[in-house]
């Protein structure tokens, strides 16, 4: 009975803990080529929404703070505060969990502690009783940081050279890819996830913009051998690639409140890869038939091989499309199948389309033959689950 009753007294307590304020400062040591948005967004209005996203009470904008579409007041320096803060540069990132820990985990009166990025540059201030809106940023002695969070989790963009460390702390703190270390991810995800965060249109824009590149195989794989065919799959590994990127940006536009959930979005977005698959076998199997004297036999094979194969990855295309998914009928997973074999991929390719690399790797050689090939392998093994009997997961 007294413990119920001791829980309930710090519940009440806890009631009028007043939730901290932040305070957004102008950043007066950031050069202008520093103060591009990151990764679709400025750093401040990411930070604004993260910080009332996990409770912050209010959010207060000091003269000059550059803080575009962020929520908050404009205040004078200053200006009362009298309660506890988080007083930031508006240059910075922040983990969010560190500012769960802020609300949760609120300061003495007496105490104040200054937040250090990892270049060892003051980025914010920890305040258990602000009084007024500073001019400067306060300096007191750093942070005691917790366990699992560090200096790597605050990151102040000065200089152009810091914008790599604060696209990875937003990259790992909204955990926009695994955190599986990839070479591709690193090399192709990242700067590709950064010119489609650029853009300010709808993002069912960038849905069509997926579809359309991937179903432009059909055109060029028309073309037969030579260059078409290797375009054609180029433009393949293009549409797909970008597709599966498209959750990414959504979920960084969702971290600023700019995008809400669009299920009718995430169903064109994975449809983009069985219908890139029907087009460019479509038009593979026209380009092999037109460009080649067979004998009728063959002929009649080979188009009811490309036709079939077309059919079932525009069945699966439909399927996703109306919100029926069926995992029987999805492409099987490239790194489950490697396991099942015994065989571990390599780093390097770690969430890459590598069914549609396998598929460029064929173009390379100008012969549609091969690239045909393992596009009507691909949609018969979207036919193993079903034939076989057991599901999985599928790649889709």
């Amino acid at each position: 009975m007294d413990e119920a009753f001791g829980q309930l007294e710090r519940a009440a307590s806890d009631v009028h803990v007043r939730a901290p304020t932040l305070v957004v400062l102008p950043d007066p040591d950031a050069r202008p080529e520093a103060l591009e948005p990151i990764l679709g967004s400025a750093p401040a209005r990411r930070l604004v929404h993260a910080a009332l996203r996990v409770g912050f009470g209010a959010v207060l904008r000091a003269p000059g703070a550059r803080t575009e579409g962020a929520e908050g007041r404009d205040v004078a320096a200053s200006e009362p505060v009298h309660g506890p803060a988080l007083v930031v540069y508006d240059t910075l990132t922040i983990h969010p969990t560190l500012l769960e820990l802020m609300v949760a985990h609120p300061l003495e009166e007496d105490e104040s502690y200054t937040l250090y990025d990892a270049r060892g540059r003051p980025a914010a201030a920890f305040v258990g009783d602000l009084r007024h809106v500073p001019h400067v940023l306060p300096i007191h002695e750093e942070l005691p940081y917790p366990e699992g969070l560090g200096e790597a989790d605050v990151a102040r963009v000065v200089y152009a050279e810091d914008r790599p460390a604060a696209e990875a702390l937003v990259v790992a703190s909204e955990q926009v890819f695994p955190s599986t270390p990839s070479l591709w991810r690193h090399w192709v995800g990242l700067p590709t996830l950064r010119w489609l965060s650029r853009g300010r249109g709808p993002l069912a824009q960038l849905e069509f913009f997926a579809i359309a590149a991937a179903v432009a195989a059909l055109p060029l794989a028309l073309l037969g051998d030579g260059p078409g065919i290797f375009a054609a799959g180029l433009a393949l590994l293009f549409g797909v690639h970008t597709s599966k990127l498209l959750k990414s940006v959504r979920t960084l536009r969702r971290s600023v409140g700019q995008e809400s959930g669009d299920p009718a979005g995430e169903r064109l977005a994975r449809a983009t890869r069985p219908l890139g698959h029907a087009a460019m076998t479509g038009g593979a199997t026209y380009g092999i038939l037109a460009a080649t004297d067979r004998a009728d036999i063959a002929g009649l094979v080979l188009l009811a091989a490309g036709a079939g194969a077309t059919l079932i990855d525009l069945i699966q295309a439909r399927l996703l499309l109306r919100g029926h998914e069926q995992p029987v009928f999805a492409l099987p997973d490239a790194h489950a199948v490697a396991g099942r074999l015994g065989v571990r991929l390599p780093a390097v390719v770690e969430g890459a389309p590598l069914f549609e690399l396998l598929v460029v790797l064929g173009a390379a050689t100008g012969w549609a033959e091969l690239p045909w090939s393992v596009l009507v392998a691909g949609a018969a093994a979207r036919l193993w689950r079903w034939y076989a009997g057991p599901r999985g997961e599928g790649g889709d």
